[in-house]
């Protein structure tokens, strides 16, 4: 195997990033992905984890199969939004038609090199730290290739220390903030969806071309609420529960402000200071409460 800077037993550093050892994609592999061959049609799916790739992930098949009604099929969610870091070098992707849609948590530099220059269009789901990071604790108690938290307490710090899978929250957003230029992205913010989940469909089918009806939006939009997608098995993960891989149910509440529920004042105030420290100059604003 080849040698890794362990940030722990269950993670590597790598250009920056925190990556699964047990996915056993390592630096070589991950070197491979910038060689992937994409092709003009590919739509990428990108976020920094717990910000709402699965919810984007169900939008997007709604909206493909609704625009190319041929593909429509019964596989999962899971199997039909390939996670372009978890199966690129067996290279199954071939025989798959087009359009194509990947998943990823990869950041800019460690994309195909075809995104930028074919490109290719991402929608870029991103959401307030501070529910990410109490989703993004619940969901390491789950998935096994993930080290279970000694705290809550712990994992807060290492969140705000960039010590969790994939880093840094601030250093992710603000990379591919920062790459708007070399790349074709549309910018979705889990909030706006809660808010106005439609509005945010209306535009995301601009953005990728697809001129749906009235009539299949709202299709779109109803079958891409949290309450059906938590009991559509082709949307929850059901299988990786089945298959142990997750030890408890991953889709939760679904909703903003849960942080309330978990950070002290203390906690509050100190996400305060790093985030002023980090993310006063950025431009993006953050969301911290919905009300439905």
């Amino acid at each position: 195997m080849e040698k890794l800077h362990l940030v722990s037993p269950y993670l590597f550093r790598y250009k920056k990033r925190n990556i699964l050892v047990n996915n056993q994609l390592y630096p070589k592999g991950l070197d491979a992905i910038r060689d992937f061959e994409v092709r003009p049609t590919d739509v990428f799916l990108i976020s920094y984890p717990k910000s709402g790739t699965i919810w984007m992930q169900q939008i997007l098949i709604q909206i493909m199969d609704t625009a190319h009604p041929e593909q429509a099929g019964d596989a999962s969610n899971r199997q039909r939004v390939s996670c372009l870091e978890g199966r690129v070098l067996d290279d199954p992707f071939k025989e798959i038609s087009d359009p194509r849609v990947f998943r990823t948590h990869l950041p800019p530099d460690m994309l195909p090199h075809g995104v930028k220059d074919k490109n290719i269009k991402i929608v870029y789901v991103w959401r307030n730290p501070k529910d990410v990071l109490v989703s993004f604790y619940h969901f390491a108690e789950s998935w096994v290739l993930l080290e279970i938290p000694e705290s809550f307490e712990a994992f807060f710090q290492q969140f705000l220390d960039g010590e969790v899978f994939m880093g840094s929250w601030f250093d992710h957003i603000r990379d591919f903030f920062s790459a708007q230029d070399q790349l074709n992205i549309h910018f979705v913010k889990y909030e706006d969806m809660l808010g106005d989940l439609r509005g945010e469909v209306v535009k995301i089918c601009a953005f990728l071309g697809k001129d749906l009806t009235d009539e299949a939006i709202n299709h779109v939009v109803e079958m891409s609420t949290f309450k059906n997608m938590k009991t559509n098995p082709k949307a929850n993960y059901k299988d990786f529960l089945e298959t142990h891989i997750y030890t408890k149910k991953t889709m939760r509440k679904g909703t903003a402000g849960d942080r309330k529920n978990f950070f002290t004042l203390a906690q509050n105030q100190q996400f305060d200071r790093v985030f002023q420290e980090k993310m006063s100059d950025f431009p993006l604003n953050c969301t911290w409460e919905v009300k439905l």
